[in-house]
């Protein structure tokens, strides 16, 4: 039986292939596509992937410019994250102590006093 382009087998030992797939599964993705990915990886660092840091093989210009890029968008993303999250903890900062004043007004209200200064 013929088998289609691209198609691909392989022989891994059974309790790789199982934890292989059992993590797939938990991160929704394709083993198939992780797979291939893998292989893209290899190819585009010459096996560099494999390599203990010692010996690994300098990556390509292309890959290492690639890396490069990636780093910068990962630090621009991380950065405007840490904005979002300063804006966010101040409007909750102002948020409860706007809600602190109310309570305060309210309290007066329901006692029947005028708060200080009116």
């Amino acid at each position: 039986m013929p088998q289609r382009l691209g198609a691909f087998a392989a022989q891994f030992a059974p309790e790789t292939l199982q934890r292989f797939k059992d993590l797939c599964r938990r991160q929704d993705k394709a083993y198939s596509k992780v797979l291939e990915r893998l292989a893209l990886l290899y190819v585009e660092t010459d096996g560099g992937i494999l390599s203990t840091a010692g010996s690994a093989a300098p990556p390509s210009q292309g890959v290492q410019k690639r890396q490069v890029q990636v780093e910068s968008l990962q630090n621009k993303l991380l950065e405007d994250l840490l904005k979002r999250v300063e804006i966010l903890e101040k409007k909750e900062t102002k948020m409860l102590y706007e809600m602190d004043r109310v309570y305060k007004e309210l309290a007066f209200f329901k006692s029947g006093l005028k708060e200080p200064g009116q």
